[in-house]
């Protein structure tokens, strides 16, 4: 009985001080901060709950399993990853593709410092062609779209594709600049058996390289992307090739990289 008479002189108590709080309380400017500060608590807290973080990453998922048997592809710097490069375990699995693809022919696009060209070249047969498309420092003011803020620093460098100039490896590797907006794909028409788009990360030039990239494919070739995951402008632009643009409907992401691939 005491504990009920306790409650009920509380719940008098509080009804008081609220009603009291929402009358001639509200003339007290410290109480009508106590008490907006209050509602934005809870309302903050409630439109927290309300929202459901949406996955950007819809492509469908594979793995290194699925795609190759055991690793025996061969590497260079593999550990020497940094700002612009594919991780280690990415690098081995591009070149885990080159071998099991076995290509005549590949087209880069984005050199940079040469490391994923050196290491393709390395798993293809000693008459491989590698082509590789970089912006050259020079065009950064002049690209025919905008690329992304963040990708001015791998253009603004005074060698592009220095891993492999001067290695053996160089005699299959051919270097070529320009902007892949304006760049003529024309001498590459379905020569090309596997791509590499790496460029710029920006939504309209990922849209670009792919559709100019896939002109260039053999039947059965292999196109591969890189930081789908890393980049806003690449999983917005494949995400929207893959729903809407039949040609792409069977691009997958291979799971725990940043790598999307397509078989033409």
């Amino acid at each position: 009985m005491a504990n009920f008479l306790n409650n009920l002189r509380l719940y008098f108590g509080v009804c008081r001080r609220v009603g009291s709080t929402l009358t001639v309380g509200m003339l007290d400017e410290k109480r009508r901060n106590n008490l907006l500060a209050l509602y934005n608590h809870y309302e903050n807290k409630d439109s927290q709950q309300d929202v459901t973080p949406i996955d950007p990453f819809i492509l469908p998922k594979t793995d290194v399993f699925e795609l190759f048997g055991n690793d025996n592809a061969q590497y260079e710097g593999v550990y020497e990853c940094g700002f612009g490069h594919t991780t280690e375990f990415e690098l081995k699995v591009i070149s885990n593709l080159v071998k099991k693809f076995d290509p005549n022919s590949i087209f880069e696009i984005g050199t940079f410092q040469g490391r994923t060209t050196l290491n393709m070249a390395l798993n293809t047969k000693s008459n491989a062609v590698i082509t590789t498309l970089d912006l050259p420092s020079e065009g950064l003011s002049s690209t025919a779209m905008e690329i992304e803020e963040g990708e001015i620093r791998y253009v603004k460098k005074d060698v592009s594709g220095e891993r492999f100039i001067g290695h053996p490896m160089a005699q299959k590797i051919t270097q070529v600049f320009g902007d892949s907006a304006t760049y003529s794909f024309a001498n590459y028409q379905n020569t090309i058996d596997l791509a590499f788009i790496d460029g710029s990360h920006a939504y309209e030039y990922v849209i670009n390289d792919s559709k100019k990239i896939l002109s260039t494919m053999r039947p059965g070739g292999l196109i591969i992307w890189h930081d789908y995951t890393n980049w806003e402008g690449v999983w917005t632009a494949l995400n929207e090739l893959y729903l809407s643009d039949s040609r792409f409907k069977n691009i997958k992401h291979i799971g725990g990289t940043s790598i999307a691939i397509l078989q033409v």
